[in-house]
């Protein structure tokens, strides 16, 4: 069985082993990594064209690699659609 604590971000799953389920949100394994994505991968994001996927291939090759992924803010071309891909996208 299946234990349910309620929480302000969601439901949260406990199995009886100790495991957590967070049901909300796209889990790592969904997101596009943002150190490591092809412009290929960056344009399965919303309203990413071809040349927002550049920008942030070039950016990470100029300035390595991303600390947090707000650094996609200081990308002119992404900035317009940074709080629609905030949630998509990762660093690790």
């Amino acid at each position: 069985m299946t234990r349910i604590t309620k929480s302000m971000t969601g439901l949260v799953l406990t199995s009886l082993l100790g495991a957590a389920v967070i049901p909300s949100g796209a889990c790592a394994a969904d997101k596009v990594n943002i150190n490591t994505a092809s412009e290929q991968e960056l344009m399965k994001l919303p309203d990413m064209t071809e040349a927002r996927a550049k920008g942030i291939v070039g950016y990470r090759k100029s300035n390595g690699e991303f600390i947090q992924a707000d650094e996609l803010e200081l990308i002119p071309q992404v900035k317009p659609i940074y709080n629609k891909i905030k949630e998509l996208v990762t660093v690790e």
